[in-house]
């Protein structure tokens, strides 16, 4: 990481002193000692305290924080106050009030209510960050900078954002009849004799525009934050890092090109708790409530390990965790007031760890007494003495401390899951799944993704989350780092992903192509040859219709033997004499075609897979899959709710956070020696040992 250079992993909270009602700087520090606080964020939403009025400036009320910070060895990340501005700047300058839809203000009272690309936010903007960080960066204290928080909360709809979508256009494509036929714009009448006569955004239906607009969106945020970055960059000390604390799938930003903008990643990971972290994953019964914040679309064990592996996707790299769970979550009238059970805090706060976080940092140290966000759980209650979340602080920071004395921690990565975010947008609107109101379930993606990251987290393998715009090896090194490749729905594909996913089966890899692949060009224009496009004719397969599923039908190999089941959509797959059919739905109808296939390629294989699997076809797959590989030596257990996630220490030893994701407990068997991280027992090969409800256990090879 670009100026990281800790050498212990940090761990703490978002601090915010001048939330208190009363002054108590001291105590909390002291708390914070006794916890095993090493890193606190201050200072990113209060624009209004550093500068009150537009002409009086208030520099000097977080020192005493900073202060008290160095006295006690903790690091400190300062957030600029951009995304939280006050209420002189929207009353004095209107023009750069967001529009949510043209013509409609975001009104005051919220937060992130700007045109954060207007030329006059910029010069407000680079006042206050310039003096906040000439007044702070020689700190002792100052590890790293926070530009900005949570970018890209709105799709952005003022006059300026437009204008600039259609300059982009312009250069893109020179010429309007280029534009009329990359769109296909002769639909509907749509056909343009001016780049000037493209129509708002706002009643758009056409596809390519829509994709088109997503992305525009996803560049002003990554231009702006840039904007800052360059700024902060001139007056910090250079062994301090600048990043911004992403909240993954923000509607205006993008997940895999954010990381070009920031020195390093810092992510919020917000999980559901209770029952919504078992393994297997229970699916809610109508009705239920769901253990999660409301913003927390997945559940399970899988949807927290999911949401590391796509932090660390960022850059493709170890990451930090800038905001997660703290107590239970409520925010308004979003409702979801779900603390951990015994065991969850430290069980969620490893997982990270295991997965490459090298901070987690809570939001936040003490819950609110005031605001929308009053009953938002920090590790201090109301009362603002310490209970059983503190305890629970307290007890994971020891076994950080301990972790620690490893070194830096890479991930297990076997398996590359292929995304891109171009179908993640389409999906919003053309997706395989119908929500309750009859359109396209707006998280369709998120949702399939989760299946078809089990097929590896279900067997223990590791995985590594790419974009497909973030692929710079030649395919036989992609396949030498990762022997299994999983290309999720890309259904915006280009040519050249597709060519190197089929030549990467033939230096040797094992890919598995799921559902929708390749249906759509980059301009989300359909492909009319027969799908799916390039990788078909390799694999020996093809269809020309398809089928949303209105529930899971059975999965079955040619014995009649039950696989698993397929859920919500399947691809009609007719195959050549020489591909061989795996499996077939156990359906009147879809049993004519098939739901698996694999064919030899080269060196290697290629598997299409005309569904999205259940837990049981999920974890069927991954013991397939994980037969093309090397034997893994892990923990196991019969226990489907014992999970180990894989790491290898600073010195090559590999390292086994072996979970329970239950409420009851199981056994553990071990393969080889280890010795347990936390409390330095010696455990011999064969030694088989319980592990508690919501328990884990960290360790690390001795032989």
């Amino acid at each position: 990481m670009v100026g990281f250079n800790q050498n212990r992993l940090l761990y703490g909270v978002a601090y915010y002193n001048e939330y208190h009602q009363s002054e108590r700087t001291t105590e909390d520090f002291q708390l914070m000692v006794e916890a095993g606080v090493n890193v606190i964020r201050v200072g990113e939403s209060v624009w209004q305290k550093w500068q009150p009025t537009e002409t009086s400036f208030d520099l000097d009320w977080l020192e005493p924080v900073l202060d008290a910070a160095a006295a006690n060895d903790i690091s400190v990340i300062i957030g600029t106050p951009t995304y939280a501005v006050p209420r002189w700047l929207f009353q004095n300058y209107p023009e750069v009030i967001a529009e949510s839809a043209t013509g409609v203000k975001v009104p005051y009272g919220h937060r992130q209510n700007v045109d954060f690309s207007h030329p006059k936010f910029r010069e407000l903007s680079e006042n206050i960050v310039t003096k906040i960080v000439e007044r702070y960066r020689n700190h002792p204290s100052v590890i790293g900078w926070q530009v900005d928080n949570e970018p890209g909360a709105e799709i952005l709809h003022n006059a300026g954002v437009f204008e600039a979508f259609k300059m982009k256009l312009k250069e893109r494509y020179e010429t309007v009849e280029a534009l009329n036929a990359a769109w296909g714009l002769t639909y509907w009448s749509h056909a343009l004799t001016d780049f000037d006569d493209l129509w708002l955004p706002d009643g758009n239906t056409n596809p390519s525009y829509l994709l088109a607009w997503r992305q525009h969106q996803s560049e002003i945020t990554n231009d702006f934050l840039a904007w800052q970055r360059t700024l902060v960059r001139k007056i910090a000390s250079d062994d301090q890092f600048i990043t911004t604390c992403v909240a993954l799938d923000r509607p205006g930003m993008d997940n895999q090109t954010i990381g070009s903008v920031l020195d390093l990643t810092s992510v919020n990971i917000y999980y559901a708790t209770q029952e919504g972290l078992n393994h297997p994953r229970r699916v809610p019964a109508a009705g239920e409530l769901t253990p999660a914040p409301l913003w927390v679309p997945l559940t399970g064990a899988s949807a927290l390990n999911l949401t590391c592996d796509t932090a660390w996707s960022i850059r493709q790299e170890n990451f930090l965790v800038t905001e997660t769970n703290g107590g239970a979550i409520q925010q308004g009238s979003m409702t979801s007031a779900f603390p951990h059970w015994p065991g969850q805090f430290k069980q969620a706060a490893l997982a990270m760890v295991s997965r490459g976080a090298e901070m987690i940092e809570y939001w936040h140290w003490h819950t609110l007494p005031f605001g929308i966000e009053n009953h938002w759980g920090g590790i201090l209650p109301h009362s603002l003495k310490p209970g059983r979340t503190y305890r629970s602080f307290q007890e994971t920071a020891k076994s950080l401390d301990a972790i620690s004395a490893l070194g830096k921690l890479t991930p297990a990565a076997e398996v590359a899951i292929v995304i891109n975010t171009a179908s993640k947008w389409l999906f919003e609107h053309h997706g395989p799944l119908r929500a309750s109101n009859g359109f396209a379930d707006p998280i369709a993606y998120q949702k399939t993704l989760q299946s078809m990251y089990e097929i590896a987290y279900n067997s223990g393998l590791g995985v590594r989350l790419i974009g497909d715009n973030q692929i710079t090896d030649s395919p036989a090194e992609f396949a030498a780092k990762h022997p299994i490749m999983i290309l999720h729905s890309l259904y915006v594909c280009s040519d050249e992903t597709l060519d190197f996913a089929r030549q990467y089966a033939e230096a040797g890899g094992t890919l598995l192509v799921g559902p929708r692949t390749g249906y759509a060009k980059p301009d989300a224009v359909i492909r009319t040859q027969v799908a799916p496009a390039i990788l078909g004719p390799a694999a020996g397969v093809s269809y020309s219709e398809y089928s949303m599923l209105t529930q899971a039908e059975s999965a079955v190999d040619e014995y009649g033997t039950t696989a698993g089941s397929g859920w919500a959509w399947f691809d009609e797959l007719q195959t050549d004499p020489n591909t061989e059919v795996d499996l077939r739905l156990d359906h009147a109808f879809f049993d004519e075609f098939a739901a698996l296939t694999s064919r030899q390629v080269g060196e290697g294989s290629i598997s299409i897979l005309a569904t999205y699997p259940d837990h049981d076809l999920a974890t069927w797959l991954g013991r397939q899959l994980g037969k093309t590989l090397a034997p893994i030596i892990a923990p196991s257990s019969d226990s489907e709710s014992i999970v180990t996630n894989r790491a290898t220490t600073a010195d090559g030893r590999s390292m086994s956070f072996v979970f329970n994701w239950s409420g009851k407990p199981a056994t553990v068997e071990l393969p080889k020696a280890y010795g347990d991280v936390e409390s330095g027992e010696a455990l011999a090969a064969g030694t088989k040992f319980e592990l508690g409800a919501w328990g884990v256990r960290v360790l690390v090879e001795t032989s």
